[in-house]
């Protein structure tokens, strides 16, 4: 019965957190600065601000990796459920494809900072996403999977605590969205559940 529960629950609280990751995480009373957390990371990249911090780009960073690990997660349950790695393979592929830079990042702006971020998170999440579809060693698997959905929330909430100190700088009214919300408590619930299985 828990396994079967967790077959139910687990991709909803995945499609959940990438909804939500669309969404807006930050709502203002300027529309067009209520954005979801892959337009937020794009717009922090050209702040200032950010490109000043150390580590360099963090928030950015903050803001893409949730979508990485959810690629990944996706991946692995369509895999391990349905036992079709293929699917698993190209639905990683998709998650990756939406993090890499554009095309001028290959012709001419190699040096840019921000497309050189977008291309490593983009090359991370196949090489970490691969050995964990195939899942070999499954204990490697499991470990995995648990670190992946914990980064999953800290990214999330330290993306969304950082993007509302940047938005505050434009003395607009800001309140969190809807969008940060779900995918940081989905990704939370997901946590959980890897954990719980995990000690079952």
């Amino acid at each position: 019965m828990r396994r079967l529960n967790f077959n139910r629950v687990f991709p909803v609280l995945l499609a959940v957190a990438l909804v939500g990751y669309f969404l807006p995480w930050i709502s203002t009373s300027a529309s067009s600065l209520s954005l979801g957390a892959y337009d937020l990371a794009e717009w922090s990249s050209l702040h200032p601000v950010i490109r000043q911090t150390v580590p360099f780009l963090w928030t950015t960073l903050a803001l893409r990796v949730p979508l990485a690990i959810l690629g990944i997660l996706f991946a692995t349950y369509i895999s391990k459920t349905f036992h079709r790695r293929y699917i698993a393979i190209i639905c990683l592929l998709v998650a990756a494809i939406a993090l890499l830079p554009p095309l001028e990042f290959f012709t001419a702006y190699r040096d840019d900072p921000n497309y050189r971020q977008q291309f490593i998170l983009a090359l991370m999440t196949v090489v970490i996403g691969i050995p964990a579809i195939f899942g070999q060693p499954k204990k490697f698997q499991k470990g995995l999977l648990i670190a992946l959905s914990i980064l999953g929330v800290l990214a999330s909430a330290i993306g969304l605590y950082q993007a509302q100190k940047l938005m505050q700088g434009f003395e607009l009214h800001i309140a969190i969205g809807l969008g940060g919300v779900m995918t940081s408590v989905a990704l939370a619930a997901v946590a959980y559940l890897y954990i719980t299985k995990q000690s079952s």
